[in-house]
């Protein structure tokens, strides 16, 4: 029952190599944009001969001088009074410009803007100075649900947060985010963390080759192989907005979303440059480096991004068997956006990613039955490899003002290679070993409407998810591996479904909200073992399922006023069944689970939009509950042998107290337990979940000085949870997870509009606190106080 390592997969964690497919990917998109290039630079070109340029060689000098020249060039009458531009210096203008494109030029960042007098005559005046910060808060979208909504008009249970937020709270991975976010728990490295008492695994407990989760992770559209949401705690650098839903989000994102589903958007291409580069410093070694890069490719037409970041650091673990870090990492993120846009109606983009992390173990030991902080005892030097590249076309066409057709197309090849300590000690010497091979492909098709009283959208979906499974145990003996055990998986799984979402205004201030997806499903796996020593469970196995599920939604919203909004949402949750990928099991086929959650929302809006309020109360029945229990045999299996119930409520509130001042406050509450659960002939029925945290509090908020200097700080307070392990005696008990209350620090400076530095503190007062209280003789604790600082230039 509790978390542990299992057995595992094939090789040592080989050098990072360049890899065919993700070549090919990379020419595939470079030669479709090439292809989509050509005739739209020819469109381009033409368009631009229709205007009048010329070509200017200005030198630099004052303003007055510029603007003289440059008009008599043109060919224009500039009337201004020389004594308004005095003093002022021009960069002057060189290169091919139109009379407008070249004035705005010349006159960018002077504080002064030309008028048209008609006729080919300009005169100059002051430009009028930019409006003071507004005391409001500003408008918040939400893109996860497949269409733009405001967040005040979304009925789902979501936390938004923003590149701006992420910056104001020193925030560097999702992990930052999900830290502060009300209903969702975390737990230290990323390896468990889960949305309203559910674990991203869900409760089945398959490990790291596990193709079934219960929360999907989308990034630019494309979801994540589940290890990459376990191991690595995905980077911020160079991101717009991250979503997170809390509740089954199975109708509109389909498997793997019974619990949720989180949405990170990075930023698309502009066609306004944009340049930066950061360097960062922190405690246990850390360093990193990042940069990004933004401009036009085609004058209005192609644009591209390019955004890369390197963190390293040392970690915070030692293993004092073998007298170094347990815990290092290193982790670097590149990702190329380009942007297509031949004609008003048709937008491109394509996205290529390169992810790569490394890292070691999390735990830290138990000595005389306490937590040593933190430090680890093994004779294997424990190691995480992860490489992995995706690509991402999304093509939006625009057949009117109301009809849009969007192709999503999205392909993932991701390896995964490991080295455990087996045993978790030092009186063997045993290791397992992991090799995964994963790849997702995924294509949909959607139609979407969007018109005063209705907004909707249909859409097909076909996807595509294969793991070739390495796993082996090795005994070292006299210095040398000998393989006890070599599993071989290969596992396929094709999923189709057809989707469809309206909400229809069917009356003044009263809205219908209706969705409904037929999911199908099939699954083929087969396992063959090679087993020197006689541990294997069974030689081989081959086994086909498949399954297929209608899942609606159904809702009702009524505007109570302009500023505030109540609903109520009923939707069936979903997780398919498959083949049990636990190692050395009897890989069990299984069914799949459901649940069927009603929930009341409120948003509302207050003190003329300075203060955003939200409240969701809910109530989720869970049946067919996918479990890790014993069978006839006393071999650990997953089947369908629980029920549980889940009910909580989530609050949120940000308000704008001044142009300066923004506060916010979380909090939620969730009771989660199982209803009926047999685990090897003990009654569980009542257990509540382990990991989940009844409470959790966040209140915080930031200040912005006139000097450029921003501070920001929040306390996060979660209470106790339990770990199931099962004792000596083969009895499930409650291990005890530490109540713990965070306070976190972030500070930025900015010295013009280019140089930045920033810098946080996280666990400012050091707590320390267990977060996965397994057993024997390691457990998982929460981070010690870390800290940081970055320099930025933008240019």
């Amino acid at each position: 029952m509790s978390q542990s390592h299992a057995a595992a997969a094939g090789g040592r964690p080989a050098r990072l190599r360049a890899r065919p497919h993700a070549l090919a990917l990379a020419l595939h998109l470079a030669l479709a944009g090439a292809l989509l290039a050509l005739p739209l630079q020819a469109a381009a070109q033409a368009a631009e001969a229709a205007t009048p340029r010329q070509t200017y060689a200005i030198p630099a000098g004052p303003l007055g001088d510029v603007l003289a020249q440059f008009a008599a060039t043109a060919g224009v009458r500039l009337a201004f009074d020389p004594a308004l531009v005095a003093g002022k210096q021009s960069g002057g203008l060189q290169g091919s410009h139109t009379v407008s494109d070249g004035f705005a030029r010349i006159l960018a960042g002077s504080g002064f803007e030309l008028a048209e007098l008609g006729g080919g005559a300009y005169s100059l005046r002051k430009a009028p100075p930019p409006p003071a910060p507004e005391a409001t808060l500003p408008a918040v979208t939400v893109t996860g649900e497949k269409f733009e909504r405001p967040l005040e008009e979304t009925l789902s249970s979501v936390a938004v947060t923003t590149s701006q937020d992420f910056a104001e709270h020193g925030d560097q991975t999702v992990t930052d985010v999900m830290m502060r976010t009300p209903g969702v728990y975390t737990q230290s490295g990323n390896e468990n963390w889960g949305i309203r008492g559910v674990p991203v695994s869900g409760f089945d407990e398959q490990g790291a080759g596990t193709m079934n989760g219960a929360v999907t992770v989308f990034v630019d559209g494309a979801a994540q192989p589940h290890r990459l949401v376990t191991l690595s705690p995905l980077n911020l650098w160079d991101a717009e907005q991250l979503e997170v839903f809390r509740g089954a989000q199975s109708t509109t994102q389909g498997r793997n979303s019974l619990a949720g589903a989180v949405v990170l958007k990075t930023k698309d291409p502009t066609f306004r440059p944009e340049f930066a580069v950061q360097a960062n410093a922190g405690r246990f070694g850390e360093r990193g480096a990042s940069a990004l890069a933004n401009g036009t490719l085609v004058d209005g037409t192609v644009a591209a991004r390019l955004a890369v970041d390197y963190q390293t650091g040392d970690g915070y673990i030692r293993n004092e068997t073998l007298g170094e870090d347990a815990n290092r990492q290193r982790a670097m993120n590149a990702r190329g956006k380009l942007l297509i846009q031949p004609t008003d109606r048709l937008n491109i983009l394509l996205t290529l990613a390169r992810t790569e992390h490394r890292s070691g173990s999390q735990a830290v030991a138990v000595v005389d039955g306490k937590p040593r902080y933190f430090s680890l005892f093994l004779n294997t030097e424990e190691e995480h490899e992860l490489d992995q590249d995706t690509g991402v076309a999304k093509i939006d066409y625009f057949l009117s003002d109301a009809w849009t057709l969007t192709s999503l197309t999205t392909g993932t090849w991701a390896e995964y290679r490991s080295v455990l300590d087996f045993d978790q000690g030092t009186a063997r010497e045993r290791e397992a070993i992991r090799k995964h091979r994963q790849r997702l492909a995924s294509q949909e098709l959607r139609l979407s409407y969007e018109a005063e009283a209705l907004t909707g959208f249909v859409g097909v979906y076909y996807g595509r998810h294969t793991n070739d499974i390495d796993d082996r145990l090795n005994l070292r003996i006299s210095g040398v591996e000998d393989p006890a055990l070599i599993a071989n998986g290969d596992v396929r799984i094709r999923n189709t479904a057809v989707f469809g979402e309206a909400n229809w205004e069917f009356v003044d201030r009263w809205q219908l909200i209706g969705g409904l997806r037929y999911d199908r499903e099939k699954n083929e796996t087969a396992f063959d073992y090679v087993d020197p020593l006689g541990f294997a469970t069974v030689q081989n196995i081959e086994a086909d399922t498949s399954f297929e599920e209608l899942l609606p939604k159904i809702g009702l919203s009524h505007e109570l006023s302009d500023d505030h909004l109540i609903g109520v949402l009923w939707k069936r949750g979903y997780r398919g069944g498959g083949i049990d990928l636990s190692t050395n099991t009897a890989h069990s086929p299984y069914d799949p689970e459901y649940t069927s959650t009603w929930e009341l929302s409120w948003r509302g809006s207050w003190l003329d939009e300075r203060l955003r309020t939200s409240a969701n109360l809910f109530h989720t029945d869970w049946k067919d509950q996918q479990v890790e229990v014993s069978d006839e045999n006393g071999i650990a299996t997953v089947a369908n042998a629980a029920r549980a119930r889940m009910r909580g409520l989530e609050l949120g509130a940000d308000y704008r107290a001044t142009p300066a001042l923004q506060l916010f406050l979380g909090a939620s509450y969730i009771d989660a337990k199982y209803r009926e659960f047999m685990f090897d002939g003990q009654d569980l029925s009542g257990q509540k979940f382990p990991f989940a945290p009844k409470y959790k509090l966040a209140v915080g908020g930031s200040y912005t000085f006139g000097n450029g200097l921003q501070v920001g700080a929040d306390i996060v307070h979660q209470s106790d949870s339990v770990t199931l392990a099962t004792n000596d005696d083969g009895l499930v008990v409650e291990r005890p997870n530490d109540r713990v209350t965070l306070v976190n620090f972030s500070a930025t400076y900015r010295m013009g509009k280019a140089f930045s530095l920033s810098g946080y503190v996280k666990n400012l007062f050091d707590e320390r606190y267990i977060v996965n209280n397994q057993g024997g003789d390691t457990l998982d604790a929460g981070a010690p106080r870390t800290l940081g600082v970055a320099v930025r230039y933008d240019f």
